[in-house]
């Protein structure tokens, strides 16, 4: 049987923030059972991780991320949401970057002590770079005799690297970054997230000589113009091949549902910004999204399900499917369906307004193989009950009820969109959350922290 690190998959980097359908990859050490995900890309088990037992953080992550707000006080364009996916980015490009030798190509992002962490786990190519839990565990508003801003983020993960032709291998990682920004830089707009350029003029990396662009003549390191990674803590890097068969056991169903305290106030809020805005409506939209999603996971038409999840997320789960595919299995949820959903937290910012679900499901998730049809994961009769978070965000501009219909978010017409995800019809991009609510996020209940 292929090893799924063996799988060649179009997307050299790939975001895991979660995807809810049934299925258990799962990867063994040991005898332990580390979980890739419940359902199909949904993160890392941190509860399975002996290193994860360890660690008793001196403030809960949702705690964390609410005092994130602070910054809008003097940076009017930072986002909670836009922060999320320049860690995941960075984190991505960074790996990618020490498995090619070019971790000083990013020094204005990585500090030369994080740097030197890096370089020391080897270069050899890295990818599939996999993010299965983000979680910020300390914030310092006021470092560097209130010069500064300090964020810490721990990340788990896995990666493929490349050792020579046909050998591969497949690595599960938890890292704490420390981050450091100065207060007077200011956040990056949206469509600049993902680019990795100087931080103060915009000129491409080649520019930068040490720590100073040639172009502009700026020192950009040290948190001077953009978030920069002051060192890195490596808790755990373990070999663990994927494993897509066996059955796992839910883990935080019984959890009692994490509320953001504030969220209440944030609706109401949204709901005078937007007298049109309706928690039924985003209901239906967010059923719609779940069976569409089903039905294109256990049909491996994964296309169908693009217009109502973010590029990362999508991408994601693109690789799952190929790992199946290279190891002719096929992952069926039958009879899946939501029962309940609550809204535990909404962040709005400048950029995006996120709103957060916990979703109560259950169906029959079994897994079977191709060449004979035999069932080797799952049970086809006994149905399996679960819980997750998921994020769902739309632009702070948007207004009116969601949509529960499989049509475009602005034309109306009838879904049908390129491999972009544009709509064939009005030429929007449907997936960008900026006509109607996309989801871009699902976290497990074992990790989620508020």
């Amino acid at each position: 049987m292929a090893d799924a690190s063996d799988v060649a998959i179009s997307a050299t980097i790939i975001f895991l923030i979660g995807f809810a359908v049934l299925g258990a990859p799962v990867l063994l050490l040991g005898g332990v059972v580390f979980l890739v995900g419940r359902r199909l890309g949904s993160g890392w088990s941190t509860t399975s991780s002996p290193t994860a037992r360890l660690r008793t953080p001196t403030r809960q992550p949702g705690e964390v991320r609410r005092s994130l707000a602070i910054l809008r006080t003097w940076d009017t364009d930072f986002s909670v949401a836009l922060l999320d996916d320049f860690a995941y980015a960075l984190y991505a490009e960074a790996h990618t970057a020490r498995g090619t030798g070019a971790l000083d190509r990013l020094a204005p992002y990585l500090g030369p002590s994080a740097r030197a962490t890096l370089a020391r786990q080897g270069q050899r190519p890295v990818s599939a770079v996999i993010v299965g839990a983000m979680r910020y565990t300390a914030f310092d508003p006021n470092a560097n005799e209130g010069n500064a801003v300090r964020l810490t983020i721990e990340f788990e993960s896995c990666y493929t690297e490349t050792a020579g032709p046909g050998t591969s291998q497949s690595y599960y990682a938890m890292e704490t970054w420390h981050f450091i920004r100065s207060r007077v830089a200011r956040s990056r707009p949206p469509d600049r997230i993902r680019v990795w350029t100087c931080p103060s003029c915009g000129a491409p990396l080649d520019r930068i000589m040490g720590s100073t662009c040639t172009y502009c003549q700026r020192v950009v390191d040290g948190g001077a113009f953009d978030w920069t990674v002051d060192s890195i803590v490596v808790n755990e890097r373990s070999a663990r091949p994927p494993i897509l068969t066996g059955t796992t056991e839910e883990q935080g169903t019984e959890l009692p549902t994490v509320f953001d305290p504030h969220v209440q106030e944030a609706l109401g809020s949204l709901q005078h910004k937007d007298p049109t805005f309706s928690q039924e409506a985003l209901f239906a939209r967010i059923n719609m999204i779940f069976h569409t999603m089903q039905t294109a996971w256990s049909s491996l038409a994964w296309d169908t399900a693009r217009p109502y999840l973010t590029d990362n997320l999508f991408q994601t789960n693109s690789y799952w499917i190929s790992a199946y595919r290279a190891q002719k299995l096929r992952n069926i949820t039958e009879k899946a369906r939501i029962v309940h959903i609550e809204i535990v937290r909404l962040e709005s910012d400048r950029f995006f307004d996120a709103l957060t679900v916990r979703l109560h499901a259950t169906g029959l998730d079994y897994t079977l193989r191709d060449t004979d049809g035999a069932l080797v994961g799952g049970s086809r009769t006994q149905e399996r009950p679960y819980t997750e978070y998921w994020t769902v965000v739309r632009s702070a501009e948007r207004q009116g009820a969601a949509r529960g219909t499989a049509s475009c978010p602005n034309c109306g017409a009838p879904m049908n969109i390129t491999m972009a995800a544009l709509c064939q019809h009005c030429g929007v991009k449907v997936n960008s959350g900026e006509f109607d609510w996309v989801l871009s996020r699902i976290e497990q209940d074992e990790v989620y922290g508020g």
